[in-house]
């Protein structure tokens, strides 16, 4: 009896219905958020964070493609058939180059519309990113048109989409640029060390790049680097805002340093700026002095002056150096290198003659103070 109860039973449970196949969830990356643009030259630069979530907030695992749209769109012609690049006062912002300020009074073209009328312009292929990475930022760059055929300027809209093993992304953010007539590199860069650091100077461009005629200048950005180091498309100028003129100077670490500079003609953002000059190298070291030392006291002793100072308070202080007049020739006195007591015993003078003295500080790096001056000592005959 009990046998055939449990087999009723396993028969009960092994007719049950089985549930719906599900479809499995695609996994959607998540579209990029933090796209950039700067132009260099007359090439156009995007960056953006590499792609690491899906739209659940999980790890992307994968990805197969980035794709790359662009919208390029001329700046309408005024109605009436009045030249586009005549503008009367008050209509744009003066402040800004002209190409930009007429530009701000076109609308940017909304999302959906860009879906529409981009075009795919390069599609980044997963064996390729590696080479394209730049720390977490991957970097594209375009050679767009910068001017229409008949001289007009031109508004570029980009946006990414990314592709994951079965589904892609939305649309990035659009980001807008244009284009301007940036400098061709600034020209005889000269780097040369100074005792308040290394002073940088360097000749404005006259010319843009393609010949486009005067180049817009609002000011310069200087790059450092170690020697032999190379920029890439994101690096980063030690001033933080362009600088006015054509001289800057650099306060570095001591060491052998070079140095790059790049014409800026907006700050934006986003940035336009030339390509960077050719690297001109400078040595920084300590330029700078140690004090002179003070309190200087003389005896003259049997046979002997003897010279005693206050001690000179400096970190890379080496020694002293001591000099005496003798007919308007000065000699050194003791060695070659500093002397590293602040007294000194003058052995080598005659009886009956006048000297003056003069002590000098030096630290390490071979930088010696002005004179400390002892004026006339005679020496008698007799103590």
């Amino acid at each position: 009896m009990k046998r055939l109860l449990l087999l009723f039973v396993f028969l009960v449970l092994a007719c049950g219905k089985r549930g719906d196949p599900k479809p499995p969830v695609p996994v959607i990356p998540q579209a990029t958020t933090d796209l950039v643009v700067t132009q260099r030259a007359d090439k156009v630069i995007l960056a953006w964070s590499y792609p690491s979530l899906t739209t659940t907030g999980r790890s992307l695992t994968e990805v197969r493609r980035i794709s790359v749209f662009r919208y390029v769109e001329e700046l309408p012609v005024p109605t009436g058939g009045r030249d586009p690049k005549s503008v009367l006062p008050g209509e744009t912002d003066a402040t800004e180059p002209q190409p930009i300020a007429l530009f701000a009074k076109v609308p940017t073209i909304p999302q959906a519309q860009f879906v529409k009328l981009s075009t795919r312009l390069d599609s980044m292929e997963k064996a390729n990113l590696p080479a394209a990475t730049a720390g977490a930022k991957l970097v594209y760059t375009d050679s767009p048109p910068l001017r229409s055929t008949d001289g007009r300027p031109v508004r570029l809209t980009y946006a990414i989409v990314t592709e994951g093993v079965d589904a892609r992304s939305e649309p990035s953010n659009l980001i807008t640029i244009v284009p301007l007539p940036v400098a061709l590199p600034p020209s005889e860069v000269a780097a040369v060390a100074k005792p308040e650091g290394i002073t940088l100077s360097w000749k404005e461009p006259a010319q843009s790049v393609g010949a486009a005629g005067a180049p817009v200048i609002t000011g310069y950005h200087v790059f450092r680097t170690a020697p032999g180091e190379a920029l890439n498309d994101l690096s980063t100028p030690i001033t933080t805002a362009p600088i006015k003129g054509t001289t800057y100077t650099d306060a570095p670490s001591l060491g052998e340093h070079e140095y790059r500079v790049s014409a800026v003609a907006t700050t934006g953002p986003p940035l336009l700026q030339s390509d960077p000059s050719a690297p001109v190298r400078a040595t920084f070291r300590d330029l700078v002095p140690p004090p002179v030392p003070k309190d200087i006291t003389s005896l003259v002793e049997t046979n002997l002056v003897r010279l005693v100072w206050e001690p000179v308070t400096a970190a890379d202080l080496a020694g002293y150096f001591i000099y005496r007049w003798e007919q308007k020739v000065r000699l050194k006195l003791c060695c070659p290198t500093p002397n590293p007591q602040a007294n000194f015993l003058d052995i080598s003078m005659q009886i009956g003659v006048s000297y003056k003295y003069e002590i000098t500080s030096v630290d390490t790096s071979g930088n010696e103070s002005a004179p400390a001056v002892i004026e006339q000592i005679l020496v008698p005959k007799t103590p």
